[in-house]
């Protein structure tokens, strides 16, 4: 399978803009503390709420790291022709957002960029995400971190046992190419669990306790 050179550049492009750290300039800037030292340490949208304890912060935060996931699949389209550019630059705004460049590998958890992807190429994924959030928030244990874990995990499962036509009828990238598509989400899933290890020790931990 050849693989153009605009699809290497689209994916460093994604990096870079996934890596941008919104929520600890937003936090800095109006507070003047270290996300990476207060609340979770985690740089997202909750944290940015739980430190300044304003909710418009957590939306402002949140909707820009969504732009971020969407900007990437944007920036990419203009660099490469190939499909492959925008998965590529997709998944590596998430891996950005979740490690950082400008903050030594610390970041996010990357739902918010892959909103952005999604929405940015093909919206299924995300509905199956709420979906499954739902699932596991309502029926295993109203804790976010469980919703979200069932929401990833469970929309990497369904995504791969989605039929390639429905892919295509829901695709906003054309042309659409399924199996890449399919690695992509199921990539940018495995960066999302991994990036819930954490969160999911302390709370077994407390639930043992």
């Amino acid at each position: 399978m050849h693989i153009e050179v605009g699809t290497f550049v689209a994916a460093a492009l994604g990096y870079a803009i996934g890596s941008i750290p919104t929520a600890w300039l937003v936090v800095r800037r109006l507070v003047g503390k270290d996300l990476r030292r207060e609340g979770s340490g985690n740089i997202g949208a909750r944290n940015s709420y739980d430190v300044t304890g304003k909710t418009w912060v957590g939306i402002a935060v949140a909707l820009a790291d969504t732009a971020k996931g969407a900007a990437a699949v944007i920036v990419a389209q203009l660099v490469s022709s190939d499909f492959l550019g925008a998965v590529a630059a997709g998944t590596s705004a998430v891996i950005g957002h979740n490690w950082s460049m400008f903050l030594g590998g610390r970041g996010g958890r990357g739902l918010a960029p892959a909103a952005g992807v999604a929405l940015a190429i093909n919206p299924l994924p995300l509905v199956l995400w709420l979906l499954m959030y739902a699932t596991g928030y309502f029926a295993v244990r109203r804790h976010v971190h469980v919703g979200n874990v069932a929401g990833t995990l469970g929309t990497a499962i369904l995504i791969v046992n989605t039929p390639g036509a429905l892919l295509r009828a829901m695709a906003i990238v054309e042309p659409f190419e399924v199996v890449p598509f399919k690695l992509a989400v199921v990539a940018i899933c495995l960066a999302i669990l991994i990036r819930h290890i954490e969160p999911m020790r302390q709370l077994l931990q407390k639930q043992g306790e």
